[in-house]
């Protein structure tokens, strides 16, 4: 049951109303569904279509900032993930612009060059993490919108068995963490549960979804994709190191682009999320609290503003014909 306030089943304030979405996740004819299909269907409503690319990934980002920003003592993930997926963003945006001379036609010069250049970047691979973004949002997005109204409970009714394990252990988590935080905010306790069962979610995240994806890359898109794994957290022109985390800075340049260290590898990738990523991100996420520039870009991830690529790919498109 919940606790008679619309979007605070949690019992715990939402303390940003940046984004339309969060306000409109829950509308009382979606009120306790009892499959996840509605659930993933729900949180599809009003999204771009898939072939939309940088609007659509705009918009998960949104999604991802809009949850973390209303509920930041709980949903520790969906702050992660929307850095993430806006580093996803930037790869979108780079097949956008190697796409965009396909409209001059094969007369035209830069025809030529485009084809070697896409070749070059292997526009291939980035298509495969374009759609291991919408993967993410499809396997976890309802498992958070549903816990937002009905609770544990409401995920219980809903997960199929291939959630069963890390998804639901991990809100199982992160419920009790909340109870205990609803009780004393200041709970010790309760905060290693949702921490607990984030880092759940995040091994879910890599293990059930992400993996399928990288064994799909070329050899050198596994490349490319391992030292495109940088994230900044703080979002400041001087960044702290603390809260930055990067794949090859971490294993060392010469190792990962010999392909010795690699991203698609689960236990090369996992080693540098628990020594690198979960603790820069736990930091950030504290930093947050006291107001930051990583806060700042939440809300504009949150609003869903572009980009400085995505308004130059944007204008590059518009440049051309079609």
């Amino acid at each position: 049951m919940g606790y008679g306030m619309r979007l605070n089943y949690l019992g715990l304030p939402a303390v940003c109303n940046c984004t339309g979405e969060i306000n409109s996740i829950i509308d009382s004819k979606w009120l306790m569904l009892r499959t996840k299909e509605d659930w993933q269907q729900y949180v599809e409503s009003g999204m771009p279509p898939p072939e939309r690319y940088s609007g659509r990934n705009r918009a998960i980002t949104a999604k991802y900032a809009g949850w973390y920003l209303s509920y930041p003592e709980i949903f520790k993930w969906s702050g992660m993930a929307s850095f993430a997926s806006r580093q996803v963003g930037v790869a979108i945006v780079l097949v956008e612009m190697l796409a965009a001379p396909d409209r001059m036609g094969a007369e035209n010069p830069l025809a030529g060059l485009h084809r070697f250049a896409s070749q070059q970047f292997m526009q291939q691979d980035l298509e495969e993490i374009r759609k291991g973004n919408n993967k993410i949002f499809r396997d976890i997005a309802w498992a958070h919108a549903a816990y937002i109204e009905g609770g544990l409970a409401e995920i219980e009714a809903c997960a199929d068995e291939a959630d069963r394990r890390l998804l639901l252990d991990g809100f199982s988590a992160i419920d009790r963490g909340a109870g205990l935080l609803r009780t004393n905010p200041d709970s010790e306790e309760g905060r290693r549960l949702v921490w607990e069962g984030n880092i759940a979610l995040l091994r879910h995240e890599q293990t059930e979804v992400l993996q399928p994806v990288f064994d799909m890359l070329t050899s050198g898109g596994r490349i490319i994709a391992s030292f495109g794994s940088e994230l900044d957290f703080s979002c400041s022109l001087s960044p702290d190191p603390k809260f930055l985390a990067s794949f090859s800075s971490h294993y060392g340049y010469l190792e990962t682009l010999a392909g010795l260290k690699c991203i698609a590898d689960p236990v090369d990738r996992w080693q540098w999320v628990e020594s690198c990523v979960i603790p820069a991100w736990m930091a950030a996420d504290q930093a947050n609290s006291e107001g930051s520039s990583g806060k700042e870009q939440l809300v504009s991830m949150a609003a869903g503003e572009q980009g400085l690529l995505h308004k130059i790919s944007s204008f590059t498109g518009g440049l051309l014909p079609g």
